[in-house]
């Protein structure tokens, strides 16, 4: 897996006494979908799965990340400017 950072960084809302975390690059991405995931099992976790696994992977992946964190309803924030 590439550790490429994404465009934009996303802010996702979670459960826990943090209640966010913030999500810059594909290895990141990656993390949260194996680590913070109901259920593991949709067909657009399966995609941004792949999508982050793929060499090269950047814009596809971060795409297919926010596509799957929508499919499930996860809240997400990708206007926050970090200094």
């Amino acid at each position: 897996m590439v550790h490429k950072k994404f465009r934009a960084p996303v802010v996702v809302y979670i459960a826990g006494p943090t209640g966010f975390t913030l999500i810059e690059s594909v290895a990141q991405a990656s993390d949260f979908l194996f680590d913070h995931w109901p259920g593991n099992d949709s067909l657009a976790w399966t995609d941004a799965m792949k999508r982050c696994a793929e060499d090269g992977a950047g814009d596809d992946a971060s795409v297919a990340f926010l596509a799957a964190l929508k499919s499930a309803g996860i809240s997400y924030d990708r206007t926050v400017e970090i200094y």
